[in-house]
């Protein structure tokens, strides 16, 4: 069964058809909480090579309405990538979802690793890519019964299993900072964590043991807390990405209102009814006081969901874009930076590509003052709840 995986994987990916550059292609599908697929890789670092982990989810047809094929590519510019004969792979498959793995030589030089999904019905194609390079920082994951966990938190009092592929003690950083939320995109400051901060405690955890996060926070997973490598997640309450408590709807609040409104909100100390008057206020009208918290709140869980990191996705610099101005038109990719493009406001951001050991894939917004006007518009089209 593994052998005849690899081969249809590799048969697959010779029909792919490419023509077109990656810096060319629209990656808005990836944001878009529409979209009919799920699709994710992940890669960890192990001494003689690097292992590749994905996971395909399909949410509209059954997955053998869609093929998948990958391919390599040189650079970020290259029209034509080479089709891939996959070796080592494994692969699984319940229901609409499929995982598999597959194993590479650690390169010389980066490349991108590339996957096809194509709809056979409509033939509507979506791209995922992951950059492969030698001095990639994970060399470990997490486990919840039995399964990978994926995304870039775990769930505070639930059981998970460390691996670490290269070490049998691990060493365990936990940090209670909570870390700002990013700064408006027309200001000159920015919040980022540091490539090294300060842990709050310690311990030390065998590979492959049972591990149950109490205390919320980072954690981050080292089998030498002198070196740049190793595997972080951001510990989280059970409802996350959803936020449900009073306490944690305020906070995400700082970025539409004022500064005595935002006061008025935190003195409330969960008071349901203090808090609803705030919204009440702002919004003038019990029917926009409604339609402000169910699309608002929908942002963040999308947020979170997307750009989780150190710190909650919706205080990431892509996290606050997105919560302020949606999802946006073109999303284009090349090698270090990401660029939105809305076309109402007519607005570009660029996120580059700011990755530590605590998440390799961290992007951080160029700010600039022009931005100022066309926030401040938006801010007040979501307080009026037109959006």
């Amino acid at each position: 069964m593994k052998r005849l995986f690899a081969l249809c994987l590799s048969l697959l990916s010779f029909s792919l058809g490419y023509s077109q550059a990656i810096t060319s292609l629209n990656f808005r599908e990836w944001y878009n909480p529409d979209r009919e697929i799920d699709f994710s890789i992940q890669v960890v670092k192990e001494p003689n090579q690097l292992r590749v982990y994905y996971q395909f989810e399909a949410k509209q047809l059954a997955l053998n309405k869609y093929t998948l094929g990958w391919e390599r590519r040189d650079s970020f510019t290259q029209r034509e990538g080479t089709a891939l004969v996959i070796r080592d792979s494994t692969s699984s498959q319940v229901g609409m979802q499929r995982q598999g793995m597959m194993v590479f030589d650690i390169p010389a030089k980066s490349w991108l690793l590339v996957a096809k999904i194509t709809n056979q019905e409509n033939k509507i194609s979506y791209t995922y890519f992951k950059v492969m390079e030698a001095n990639y920082p994970v060399n470990g994951w997490l486990e919840e019964n039995k399964e990978r966990v994926s995304q870039k938190y775990m769930t505070q009092n639930k059981a998970y299993v460390v691996k670490s592929a290269n070490a049998t003690t691990l060493f365990v950083s936990q940090y209670k900072n909570d870390f700002a939320a990013a700064s408006p995109p027309f200001t000159d400051r920015n919040a980022n964590a540091d490539r090294f901060m300060f842990y709050d405690s310690t311990f030390k955890i065998s590979s492959g043991s049972s591990f149950v996060p109490t205390r919320p926070g980072l954690y981050l997973f080292q089998q030498d807390t002198n070196a740049a490598t190793g595997f972080a997640f951001r510990c989280v309450n059970e409802t996350y990405p959803k936020f449900s408590k009073i306490a944690d709807l305020i906070e995400p609040l700082i970025f539409v209102t004022t500064e005595d409104e935002y006061k008025e909100l935190l003195s409330s100390n969960g008071d349901k009814t203090k808090f609803d008057k705030v919204i009440l206020d702002i919004t003038r009208d019990k029917e926009r006081a409604k339609t402000f918290m169910r699309n608002y709140y929908r942002r963040v869980e999308l947020a979170n969901q997307y750009f989780s990191s150190y710190k909650p996705g919706w205080k990431t610099d892509r996290g606050m874009i997105y919560l302020i101005f949606g999802l946006p038109d073109e999303v284009s990719v090349n090698d270090g930076n990401e660029v939105w493009y809305y076309k109402t406001t007519r607005t570009r951001f660029t996120f580059v590509k700011s990755g530590s050991v605590y998440d390799p894939d961290n992007y951080v917004l160029l700010r600039d003052k022009r931005f100022m006007e066309t926030w401040f518009s938006m801010v007040d089209l979501i307080r009026k709840s037109r959006f």
